[in-house]
């Protein structure tokens, strides 16, 4: 039976090699990191990152989902601070979210479409659930306020949203622009959310 102090120890070195793992996924994509490269930036043998995590996979498999958990509370969090208004929630969503962008590389997007599809599958609905959840009740809440239209369901502004997103920001799509993942999210943002605002919102927004 292991004693306290080795379960801890444990959970220190597993949120070590998370937090290695992440960066170099971020950074350079799935396929191209390979478990000697990541035991070697952590500075521990193959065989101890094999005892914590028997694949790549199941590495790639932790970190996203240790990421999804700690954006997710995040972006809860923003959207439930009553004590700012919808409109400057939204924008400090919008602006967590573009940060997100900016770490992720576009090799990262790749190898989780094509090499991990059931990883990215769990992303993409853990993406969508939060979407309906959190924004959902931000936008109706711009609406009482007057804040956002109240010619706009939510509820559509929502699926357009969605859509966009998961059919721009795709490697197919981002090979052939100029632009970074985090560069395409922001000018959707403006695009879509700007038209979500009323006339005496949007002179809010463009005056913070």
């Amino acid at each position: 039976m292991r004693t306290p102090s080795e379960t801890k120890l444990d959970e220190d070195v597993k949120k070590r090699i998370l937090g290695e793992a992440r960066s170099l996924f971020f950074r350079y994509g799935f396929s191209k990191v390979t478990m000697d490269e990541a035991a070697e930036a952590l500075g521990m043998s193959k065989k101890t990152l094999y005892r914590y995590f028997p694949s790549k996979e199941d590495l790639l498999r932790e970190v996203t989902s240790t990421h999804m958990e700690e954006c997710n509370a995040e972006i809860k969090a923003i959207c439930r601070r009553e004590e700012i208004s919808p409109l400057d929630r939204l924008k400090l969503t919008m602006t967590y979210i573009t940060g997100i962008f900016s770490q992720m590389s576009e090799p990262l997007v790749h190898d989780m479409r094509r090499n991990a599809p059931e990883i990215w599958k769990r992303v993409e609905e853990s993406r969508q659930k939060n979407i309906a959840t959190d924004f959902g009740s931000l936008i109706k809440e711009g609406r009482q306020k007057g804040q956002f239209r109240k010619d706009v369901d939510e509820r559509l502004f929502i699926l357009i949203y969605s859509h966009v997103v998961r059919d721009i920001l795709n490697p197919e799509v981002l090979s052939g622009l100029p632009f970074k993942p985090s560069q395409v999210y922001d000018t959707i943002c403006k695009v879509l959310f700007e038209g979500l605002l009323t006339d005496k919102a949007r002179a809010e927004y463009h005056a913070k």
